[in-house]
Formats: structure tokens, sequence, C-alpha cells
């Protein structure tokens, strides 16, 4: 009997059982166009010596779930046939969950059983692959946004096969917020079991490219060139910080975008029209624009301005038009930072008739207004952003202000601000 691949939620195989889905829980599945990178290779074989040192516990941390879920796909992929494996790949509401899933998955029908019975269901069978030298795996994947039961279920099964040496061994995968769940109970008590922990770095812009290239080609007789510029590869890779889920959740929104406005290549301009989408921005399309920049009153409102100061006395400014800045030690930032304690693509300042909203991109160092600290942040006319060491005070002319008070008295046609 061996279970396997990626791309289900539970998957059973044996010899006289090609395959058998148990539709417990569903990932989509990793594009065909995923390849090896470097990390990734490191990976696997770091799967495989913490198997073949019969370790009970293996834990891999990484952005996205793209990433883990193709690691410890191809894992299981290089196992032979006399392995059992079981892959929880969505979160379980509780441990009595977590075991009907992994139970039904070894072939047993668990409906209305407790949790006893579960596990001295699930311990039986352990048993008997104990007894036929043969080895079980279970992947618990996404466990960041597990309940705390499920979590001690998962504890208790490491320290199962810690105590009883069955041959079990259980992969727990997830997010950078499983690092807080790992020095805390009750997980700390079994991390160390793991030995070293296993850590997906993100995409290279390499990584990047050639991925995008082999979506791009798996999808019809085009080449990458044909379809983005190089710039615009670029800068998909910042904004996307080498996610690869990012990555092709971006990659296909600009697709989709550029067949809506009949262009074939993707320029660095829809890439970041395709971003403030998926951040939530509505972005109202090109042939729109008149009624974009126009309030019910037909005032046409004026630009503010930002002056930014990056360091010394070089002082620059900016008129803002309807659309959105951004800002970053990115190359193709429209406010470039060249510091370290910037973030490639740092904070975003979205500008409609409704005024500045100013969104901190997840950057590592913040976006101050003022001194305070800001995730969004409607701006005021004299408010000044700190953005590493460069300053950038938002300023409007009397005639723009007064153009707003007037229009707090009327109705307009807004943009909502990001994230709304």
């Amino acid at each position: 009997m061996i279970v396997k691949r990626p791309g289900g939620g539970l998957t059973v195989m044996s010899h006289q059982q090609q395959s058998a889905t148990v539709p417990e829980s569903h990932v989509e599945p990793v594009p065909s166009a995923a390849f090896l990178t470097h990390c990734y290779r490191n990976a696997i074989e770091r799967l495989s010596r913490t198997f073949s040192q019969d370790r009970p516990l293996a834990i891999i941390i990484g952005e996205g779930k793209d990433a883990s879920s193709f690691v410890i796909g191809s894992f299981l992929s290089s196992l032979d046939e006399g392995v059992v494996a079981v892959r929880v790949t969505e979160p379980c509401a509780d441990a009595r969950d977590l075991m009907r899933r992994i139970v039904r998955a070894v072939g047993f029908k668990p409906d209305d059983l407790a949790l006893v019975d579960l596990e001295s269901i699930f311990k039986m069978f352990l048993s008997f692959q104990r007894g036929h030298d043969r080895r079980t795996i279970v992947c618990i994947e996404e466990i960041q946004d597990s309940e705390l039961w499920v979590l001690d279920k998962i504890r208790s099964l490491v320290e199962l096969e810690d105590k009883g040496k069955y041959g079990l061994m259980v992969i727990i995968s997830g997010q950078p917020r499983l690092k807080e769940l790992l020095n805390t109970r009750p997980l700390n008590y079994v991390g160390t079991l793991a030995g070293q922990r296993i850590s997906l770095a993100p995409f290279t812009l390499t990584d990047t490219t050639e991925y995008m290239r082999r979506r791009v080609e798996a999808a019809g007789a085009v080449t990458i060139d044909q379809r983005f510029d190089y710039h615009a590869i670029t800068l998909i890779h910042e904004l996307c910080a080498g996610v690869p889920d990012a990555i092709s959740t971006l990659m296909s929104q600009c697709l989709d975008l550029a067949d809506e406005q009949g262009v074939e290549l993707v320029t660095t301009e829809l890439v970041k029209r395709a971003y403030e989408i998926l951040r939530g921005a509505s972005v109202t399309p090109q042939a729109d624009e008149h009624i974009e920049t126009v309030n019910i009153n037909g005032a046409i409102p004026l630009a503010g301005r930002l002056i930014v100061q990056l360091s010394g006395e070089d002082v620059r400014e900016k008129v803002l038009s309807h659309g959105h800045i951004l800002i970053g030690r990115s190359q193709l930032s429209d406010i470039r930072i060249d510091s370290p304690i910037v973030s490639r693509h740092h904070a975003l300042i979205s500008y409609s008739l409704d005024g500045a909203m100013l969104a901190d991109l997840g950057s590592t160092n913040g976006t101050y207004v003022d001194g305070y600290r800001v995730k969004y942040h409607k701006l005021v006319a004299g408010e000044t952003i700190a953005v590493g060491d460069c300053k950038i005070e938002y300023v409007l002319d009397d005639e723009l202000q007064a153009s707003y008070r007037d229009a707090d008295k009327t109705q307009s046609i807004n943009l909502p601000p990001i994230g709304k």
C-alpha cells in the first residue's frame, strides 16, 4: 500500500488499487511549470535524510502554499512502494477531525467514531506496519491555521512514534507564523525531535523568470518575450517578493488584463494595475477615464504634491495625478529610495477624488506618518511620510483644499481606498 502524490487532499494507493482520492480537502495543484530550484532540491534531500535517520518529525517553513506542497509531493513521489503516506492539506476543525481524515486515508471507515477509538485504530494500523517492516508518513500542511487541539494531537502523534518506534514520520508545514507556534505549547515539546527546520527561500529573479517562462510556454505557442516585457517580469518578482503563489496569481491577473485590453505585451504599467486590483483597489478601465476624474458637479480635481527629501538637501517635488505611486528600493519605483532599510516594494500612495490613501506594502521596517506607524492611512495636507531616512510631505495648495471642502458638501464619484 502506498499513498501519494501532490494534488489531492488525502490520497491512497495500493498494489491492487492504482489510486483512490478521498475528497476530504483540496489544494490547487502546483502548476505543471513548477521546477526544482536549488532550494527545493536541497529541501527534498533533507526530507530524505530525516526519513532515513528515522526521525519522528520534519518541519518545513516557507512563504505561500505552493512551495511546501511541491516539495512534499516531490519527496513522497521518490519513496518506494513499501511506504504509506497520508496528506492532510486543509485545516481540521479539531483533533477528531484530523484523526478521522488520517484513519479514513489508510483504509478504514471512521464515521461516528469517538476520538479514542480513532486513536486505537491508527495505533493498530501502525503496529501492523511495523510488523511488516513498513514505514508510514503523515503530512499535515498549513498548520499555522490549526486550532490548539489539532496541534496537541500532532504532538501526541510525534510522541507516539518517539516512544513506540512504529516507523511513523510526521511532516508539518506552514508559513512564517508557524515559527511562533513552534516556540509555544504544545509543539515546543516535540520541536527538538525534528532536528533543523527546513526553510524554503523565495524565488530568485532567475527562478521567477524561469517559472514564468514555463507557464507561458505551457499555455500556448508563444515565448515569454512575446508576453512579458523584461521590466514587467522584474516588477512582478519584486512585488511578490519571490513567493510562487503570489507570482502565479499576479501573472494570471496581468494576462487577464492584457486580454481585456487587447494587448499582447504585459508592461510595468499593466503589472501595477493588476497588482492594485489584487490588493482590493478599484481601478476603472481606461475607457472610463473621464468619469474617474470628474465629480457630478463637473469640477476637475487639481493635483496635490509630494515634497520628497531623499537625503541632506536633495529635495524633489512630484505632482500627484489620479492613480498610484509606488515607493521603494526597486529601480521601477516611482519614488526610489536607495537604502538597505527600505523594502523593494515599501509603500503605495493611491490618489483619487477622495484624496490620497497611503498603504504600507508589508515592509520590514514600516511606514510612518508624523511619527506613527501606519498600515493604511488617508493623508491630510501637511503630514509627513517617513520611509527609511526619506521624508515625504503631502501638500495641497489653497485652491485644492477649497475644492475638497466644497466636495464634502456634494456627492462625488469616489474610488475606494486600497484594501476596502
